[in-house]
């Protein structure tokens, strides 16, 4: 069993139908009674993925008497022109998907550098200890105004430059061959396959 750490029902859903998830038994964390939130105060993508693989691994050890492999993620918005923000911040700096789009809509407003990076990274804990990392990226550009209504978060904002559209635009499977979210779980669920970790 692979214990996915996220609360997050769109990321959850998004990373069981990567191709790499396929043969995998996958869980979400808050299928376990009493699951926690869990502070992401790092101030890195790659350290709130550590902190949350780590405490939730300990968390499942303690009250519910597992230690099975747990894999969460954590991923960014990086805005060039706007100096990497909202980076870490990004699932933070408004209440809905909605808003923090054109949150960042404002701030670009007369910007001509619309250049911007999705990252992605995830971490691997077992027993409450940190196995290993990995990082996924993809750069694009941010539109002028939402567009599509497919995936969450920023997808409606974030161009692809090959297409001329939008991740929100894009079919879940052009989608996933593209994403940061793709290649960052695909190098986790490839390194537990090599350790025959969580396979069914």
């Amino acid at each position: 069993m692979i214990v996915i750490a996220s609360r997050n029902e769109g990321k959850v859903r998004e990373i069981a139908v990567l191709p790499a998830a396929s043969g995998l038994e996958l869980r979400p964390v808050s299928d376990f009674p009493g699951c926690p939130d869990i502070e992401e105060n790092g101030t890195t993508c790659e350290e709130n993925a550590v902190i949350k693989a780590v405490k939730y691994s300990l968390w499942l050890r303690r009250e519910h008497g597992i230690a099975p492999a747990v894999i969460s993620e954590d991923s960014g918005l990086m805005v060039f022109s706007l100096l990497g923000w909202p980076g870490v911040h990004s699932a933070r700096i408004a209440e809905t998907d909605v808003e923090r789009n054109w949150m960042v809509l404002d701030r670009l407003s007369g910007q001509r550098d619309r250049s911007a990076q999705f990252l992605a990274y995830t971490a691997l804990a077992v027993n409450g200890v940190l196995v290993e990392s990995w990082r996924g990226s993809v750069t694009g550009v941010i539109a002028e105004e939402p567009r599509g209504n497919q995936g969450f978060g920023y997808d409606p904002i974030f161009i692809d430059q090959a297409s001329g559209r939008s991740f929100a635009e894009l079919d879940r499977s052009r989608k996933n061959e593209l994403s940061h979210r793709n290649q960052a779980w695909t190098q986790a669920f490839e390194y537990l396959r090599q350790h025959s970790l969580g396979l069914r």
